[in-house]
């Protein structure tokens, strides 16, 4: 069988996953029956190993990393304290209620917790029915699950057998174990990265990616193109609610391009799948204030709706918070490696990047690039600079997963550069 006809397949197989992942979510509104459940839980596990076990040249070491991946996930249960307190445990009430009926029970309300999005939950619910019983090892193999379909797809955009290694090695420094424990930060990580290639493909009119070296099949078949974007988009506003603060980065970094680069044309199809993909996010807040269940403000952001505009002004102005905030967030272990990784890229290749920059995709790609980077790090100064929690708290416990999706972008970005400019033959 010959590499195009595997990876047409695992095209299909991508997103079959995505599809059976939907329906399992839409159960938790319906209340499947249990049988139906065990059912749907078994064709994920089944498309997730075929795609595993249907092994191309173009993503074995990453289908070798995700069997590794289920491994661990299968050696010990998750310690971690919001998997285990936060998403496994509304996987365990989904799990023995069958519905959403522990929403509105009387220790929970008002949690901010409430308010989450249940993607994750309800599928390690599902994975549980098939042993039948409640335990804290196997229901977080969802991470895994829900991280194969992004990764297989930015594993596409790399050619080079030594890139593809590097890839692997990146997954492993940066994201270490946050795909393995339950949380959901990885995954956030993973799909931040890959609304940003896709966006740069398919919204920016550009050839930065061409057809011809994308080896990602989809390429071939727009409709296929358009598909997964709307299912990649769709799981990544229904991961965690701070998803929607990265992809609005996205967006004001993208226009800010528009602005600065006059001639680069928008496809607004694109932008109008984008919109429509905040849909379920947003019928599940008419959910919850249909069943009136109301959450208060995030403490992480509460102090922004007091209206103390002196206070705000403190904070934003507070020089030794904000020092400590930057050297938290620069010395951190993840996102250090990903600068020093940039940093060697950019050593690499700074006698070719000014002829480079002369492309208007390459000097659109870049600073597309380094704009996300730049908001991103502003946007978490603010949200820190405002918090209700006490800062040095905040910062020890939250510091590393904040990180998580910039520092995976960084790295990954890098290594597009290094195939893009050919830093090694």
């Amino acid at each position: 069988m010959n590499v195009n006809t595997l990876n047409f397949n695992d095209q299909k197989i991508t997103l079959s996953l995505y599809l059976l992942i939907f329906i399992n979510y839409l159960g938790i509104f319906f209340s499947y029956n249990e049988n139906f459940i065990i059912i749907l839980a078994y064709s994920i596990l089944i498309i997730f190993f075929i795609s595993i076990f249907l092994v191309n040249q173009n993503n074995y070491l990453l289908k070798c990393l995700m069997l590794v991946f289920l491994l661990f996930c299968f050696g010990s249960p998750t310690f971690h304290f919001d998997a285990r307190w936060i998403w496994l445990f509304k996987g365990k009430q989904i799990f023995i209620n069958n519905n959403l009926d522990f929403l509105r029970e009387d220790y929970f309300q008002g949690l901010v917790w409430q308010s989450y999005p249940l993607l994750g939950p309800s599928l390690s619910s599902s994975l549980a029915k098939i042993f039948g019983y409640w335990n804290e090892v196997f229901p977080k193999t969802f991470n895994v699950i829900l991280s194969l379909p992004p990764l297989i797809y930015l594993n596409s955009l790399i050619k080079k057998k030594i890139n593809k290694l590097i890839f692997i090695l990146i997954i492993l420094l940066v994201l270490e174990k946050s795909l393995i424990i339950g949380e959901m930060d990885g995954l956030v990580a993973v799909y931040f990265v890959t609304i940003f290639c896709i966006f740069f493909k398919k919204i920016f009119k550009n050839n930065f990616f061409s057809k011809k070296d994308d080896k990602f099949i989809f390429s071939k078949n727009e409709k296929l193109n358009v598909f997964f974007f709307i299912l990649s988009l769709i799981t990544m506003t229904l991961l965690k609610k701070e998803s929607l603060l990265l992809i609005f980065i996205l967006v004001i970094s993208m226009i800010i391009c528009k602005f600065y680069l006059e001639k680069i044309k928008l496809n607004y199809k694109y932008l109008i799948f984008s919109s429509l993909c905040f849909l379920p996010l947003l019928s599940w807040e008419l959910y919850l204030i249909n069943q009136s269940i109301f959450s208060t403000e995030h403490p992480t952001i509460s102090n922004i709706f007091k209206g103390d505009l002196i206070f705000l002004f403190e904070r934003v102005t507070n020089f030794r918070d904000i020092l400590l905030i930057n050297s938290k967030i620069f010395l951190n272990k993840s996102f250090f490696i990903s600068l020093v990784f940039l940093g060697f890229v950019l050593g690499g290749i700074a006698l070719e990047i000014n002829n480079k920059l002369k492309n208007q995709d390459f000097k659109l790609f870049i600073l597309y690039f380094f704009l996300v980077f730049i908001l991103y790090i502003l946007a978490f100064n603010l949200i820190l600079l405002f918090t209700s929690y006490d800062l040095d708290f905040h910062l020890r416990t939250s510091a590393h997963r904040i990180m998580l999706p910039l520092s995976f972008l960084i790295s990954y970005i890098s290594l597009v550069l290094i195939e893009k400019l050919s830093l090694y033959k």
